[in-house]
């Protein structure tokens, strides 16, 4: 019934905890674990290995000769994949709710027009050990236009109607971009409407290194940016569609601007851009844009600061 799609490169020290989520799910259906490994040089395919070993109804392991990539091994995991829905977990994520998949899958199949369902998940810092939900104030169903305005879906929470979408013939661009996940979301809105649930039911690590500097920031921005770009030409026919995503563009490229610091190539890479497909975006907009985001961080830093003070007294929740 769901195939559960983990890629996995020089995570031995996590992949464990992934696997044990996927494995301990209580669902009244079959479901098989997929694990593409891609070519680690640490000990994450004999972990792996082990966990197979003891779940060989369930898991099934593969290797790359070589190292892919992060989005050819996406492709390379979802070409094994054989249920009716797709779900994905990465070796470093992991699932708290031992009934996740069943309640997924449970209302999709009583809602057939559902093409994809997410969840809460528990954002954990490795730098600080602080924690965090996210989608707060998340709607319950939304579509495709409201997905194209932003993406507020964690990968790891994501169940498809894997049919929907022609995995053996995706976009050739997504092989190209750092950010698979977003449009895969966007592939599969296409078909129907997207449902979520507010109970947290994963954890997303994020990296020591999340702290990024300006540097690595205008750098996750591009890759943002190259994302929707080509989301625009892909939903070409979907006016409203087209406008949230070009909504998005103009918020990137003011972010990129922000994040050039001293960068003078790149501030100006960013404003032309900005100015090219917004020319009534001018400098005044944008120096009034960055105003109304510094008074954001300024409560956003305060809600954080409280946040991450409560969360160090809670315990991280187990898989």
């Amino acid at each position: 019934m769901v195939s559960v799609a983990m890629i996995a490169y020089n995570k031995a020290d996590v992949i464990g905890d992934a696997i044990k989520g996927v494995v301990s799910q209580w669902a009244p259906f079959e479901i098989e674990l997929i694990i593409v490994d891609d070519a680690s040089t640490d000990t994450t395919y004999a972990v792996a290995s082990e966990w197979a070993r003891r779940y060989p109804d369930i898991i099934k392991l593969y290797r790359n000769a070589a190292n892919k990539g992060l989005q050819a091994n996406y492709v390379e995991a979802f070409s094994h994949c054989r249920g009716k829905y797709l779900a994905v977990c990465d070796a470093d994520d992991y699932w708290i709710y031992r009934r996740k998949l069943a309640v997924q899958v449970g209302y999709m199949e009583r809602h057939p027009e559902c093409a994809l369902t997410f969840h809460r998940v528990v954002n954990y810092y490795e730098k600080d050990g602080t924690m965090s939900l996210s989608n707060g104030g998340q709607r319950r169903d939304c579509d495709i236009i409201a997905l194209s305005r932003s993406n507020f879906i964690t990968n790891l929470s994501v169940v498809y109607r894997k049919d929907l979408v022609d995995l053996t013939r995706l976009p050739s661009w997504i092989l190209d971009d750092r950010s698979p996940d977003y449009a895969m979301h966007m592939l599969y809105a296409r078909h129907g409407n997207i449902h979520y649930f507010r109970r947290p039911m994963g954890v997303y690590r994020i990296g020591a290194s999340g702290a990024w500097s300006l540097t690595e920031r205008y750098r996750r921005l591009e890759m943002s940016l190259s994302v929707r770009e080509h989301l625009l030409d892909t939903f070409g026919d979907m006016p409203d569609v087209v406008s949230g995503l070009e909504r998005s563009v103009r918020d990137i490229l003011v972010a990129m601007v922000s994040a050039a610091g001293d960068d003078d190539a790149r501030r100006s890479y960013a404003l032309g851009k900005l100015r090219q497909r917004f020319p009534d975006f001018d400098e005044a907009a944008i120096q009034q844009y960055g105003t109304a985001v510094a008074t954001q961080s300024s409560v956003k830093k305060l809600l954080t600061f409280i946040r991450a003070s409560v969360s160090r007294l809670l315990p991280l929740p187990k898989p």
